[in-house]
């Protein structure tokens, strides 16, 4: 599968001398009594893109829930005060459910931060709950962030209906850069990826229909984060270079006559990933 040579640049070789710190680290804030799994899927998607050191700030189910799927993760409780580890990347908002305690997590994390945030699910939920609002967020400057919505969370980040994004996607994802600043993953078929600055854009011709299964976009936004963490640089660069993997892992294990599921694909994730990073 040949690897577009404008995303050459998102897979490098590791340097000999790696360690789990240097490789990038990802924590992730996510979970609730009913999406236990969803930021576990997330995890196993950071660690199978790359990460060197996997943190959930998950509640006490989703821990339990991780064990046999990422035993080498590290643990922090999820509650409206906790304070989720550092990270090079932080992805929240997989299974965290929208409500005033989750509102408080979300603005706690990315006010006076300026760190480099992926965005995805219930997170965006509450983006969008913020917008012309004074009492949301201060992000601190040089906060970078990457928005991963499919096309009903982009019409909530717009207030508009779904129909209107699906009409024009790129104008949609334009959009939602401007008014969030961030840049962003619009998901679907052919997912459109548009940097913070709105100057480039990229649109994926990898994947298959065999996708359309939960749990999908919590694996890319952890293979999003990891990716970002090891390349360290451009998020934009990260996403779509991300974007492209998950949906080639997913082709070769469809290709192969595979289960596409969601471990399957992290498998194939990881592997794919090893390939091009030698």
């Amino acid at each position: 599968m040949d690897l577009p040579e404008e995303l050459k640049n998102g897979f490098v070789p590791r340097p000999c001398d790696a360690n789990k710190y240097t490789v990038g680290t990802v924590t992730v804030v996510g979970g609730s009594g009913r999406y236990i799994n969803a930021p576990v899927i997330a995890g196993l998607g950071a660690r199978a893109a790359g990460a060197g050191l996997v943190q959930l700030a998950v509640p006490d189910a989703s821990r339990i829930a991780a064990g046999s799927l990422l035993p080498e993760a590290t643990f922090t409780k999820l509650t409206a005060t906790c304070v989720p580890p550092k990270a090079d990347v932080t992805i929240a908002g997989m299974g965290l459910g929208v409500s005033v305690n989750t509102e408080v997590i979300v603005s706690r994390l990315l006010s006076g931060s300026c760190g480099r945030f992926v965005l995805d699910a219930d997170a965006l939920s509450i983006l969008a709950n913020w917008y012309g609002r004074s009492d949301g967020y201060d992000p601190a400057k040089g906060q970078e962030i990457v928005l991963t919505p499919h096309e009903g969370e982009a019409a909530r980040l717009l207030g508009v209906k779904r129909e209107q994004v699906a009409a024009d996607r790129l104008a949609a994802a334009r959009e939602i850069v401007d008014r969030y600043g961030a840049t962003v993953v619009l998901k679907g078929h052919r997912t459109l990826v548009v940097s913070a600055d709105g100057a480039r854009t990229y649109e994926n011709g990898t994947g298959n229909p065999f996708m359309a299964l939960g749990g999908m976009g919590d694996l890319l936004a952890g293979t999003i984060g990891a990716r970002w963490a090891y390349l360290k640089g451009d998020p934009f660069l990260a996403a779509a270079s991300s974007v492209w993997l998950h949906g080639a892992a997913s082709d070769e294990v469809v290709g192969s006559g595979g289960d596409p599921s969601i471990v399957n694909t992290a498998a194939r994730i990881g592997s794919l990933r090893v390939r091009l990073d030698a």
